[in-house]
């Protein structure tokens, strides 16, 4: 308890810092930047999974009560948007893949695994059997989150929808109270079923279904908005508390690039869909980049974008990748991992372990 105190008093401080400072998401990207330092350097932090998936039902709930009629008339304009970004996802993953293998001599199965966006929890089950580097797998993925959390409220700067105490609807205790609960419900069965982000998308449909229906009206105070974007930056950050600065060095620049690239590959999916559809450039661009559901969920409702339409890019995408990746990955098989999931040397070309068994061993 006192761990989890410590490092939401850290990230609130981090939040705090980076709105003062008029940062876009500051409250998001503050506390995760923060507390992300303060894992890696060794500190003990920790968010409860309990806690974590209250505050996700909150979060739900104030993105469920944004949803405007216009989100509504969108509709017929997502089976060409989620076309598009079936091939885009294809791409990210190619690109991310082939340049962490050709040129920084990665494994196949730690460069793949490494480059399937937006399921660390799946990705890591699936990479237990493969003899991948699971430390390098991990670390890639947490940086890519990280990254995208940290640069897109510059790139995709927006007003945003907090409603400061005392000004617009709240909703009353019995109504908070009734709409929590009902999201609270609903997202534990999704979460049991095994829907990604169910715990967020549980407090959006039952807010959705209760303010579409005239049941409720309004939102929930500022401050508890406040407090579930500081604790989603803190989840975010540790992830952080079980890498080392040694093995983010040889790494880093890597994943870093790969990060770079799907950017860059969602980037122009986004604007192609953006011509094709006339759909606005940055929702496109944040439902398709490579990032988790509660968070590019969450971005977009403190950008203010439509969260409702990022949201369910990455819920489709996450299901689809839960059913191909599997296969997909055991037609490619362990592609020759090395020992102890070390990665190959630095080079242009994995080498042939059969007959270089001496240069298993990183030399980066």
């Amino acid at each position: 308890m006192i761990a989890f105190c410590l490092t939401v008093a850290l990230g609130a401080i981090g939040g705090g810092i980076f709105a003062l400072a008029g940062v876009p998401a500051a409250w998001l990207s503050g506390a995760m930047i923060a507390v992300a330092v303060a894992a890696t350097a060794g500190f003990k932090v920790h968010v409860p999974d309990a806690f974590r998936t209250v505050v996700f039902v909150v979060l739900g709930t104030s993105i469920g009560s944004a949803v405007t009629p216009g989100t509504i008339a969108q509709l017929g304009a997502w089976p060409g948007s989620l076309g598009i970004l079936a091939v885009a996802v294809i791409a990210m993953i190619g690109v991310s893949t082939t340049w962490l293998t050709r040129v920084w001599g990665w494994e196949r199965a730690t460069a793949r695994y490494s480059s399937i966006p937006g399921a660390l929890s799946q990705v890591l089950i699936l990479a237990l059997r493969s003899g991948a580097d699971l430390p390098r797998i991990a670390f890639a993925q947490g940086l890519r989150l990280f990254v995208l959390v940290a640069l897109l409220p510059w790139l995709l700067p927006g007003e945003t929808v907090f409603v400061p105490p005392g000004d617009g609807s709240h909703l009353s205790l019995p109504e908070t109270a009734v709409t929590l609960a009902g999201g609270y419900a609903a997202g534990l069965l999704l979460e049991r079923i095994g829907v990604p982000g169910g715990a967020l998308l549980g407090g959006m449909i039952v807010s959705t279904g209760l303010h579409a229906t005239g049941m409720v009206e309004g939102r929930l105070p500022g401050p508890l908005l406040i407090l579930g974007f500081v604790v989603t930056g803190c989840v975010i950050g540790v992830r952080f508390g079980n890498t080392s600065f040694s093995s983010m060095r040889t790494a880093f620049r890597g994943a870093l690039e790969s990060v770079g690239l799907a950017l860059g590959v969602s980037a122009v999916f986004a604007y192609a869909a953006h011509i094709l559809l006339a759909l606005p450039f940055g929702q496109l661009w944040l439902a398709y980049a490579p990032g988790g559901v509660e968070a590019m969920t969450i971005m977009a409702f403190a950008l203010g974008l439509d969260p409702a339409f990022v949201g369910a890019h990455h819920v489709v995408r996450l299901i689809v990748l839960n059913l191909i990746v599997p296969l997909w990955l055991y037609r490619a098989g362990p592609q020759s991992a090395a020992p102890g999931g070390q990665a190959a040397p630095h080079a242009s070309k994995i080498p042939d372990r059969s007959r270089t068994p001496d240069r298993n061993r990183t030399k980066e």
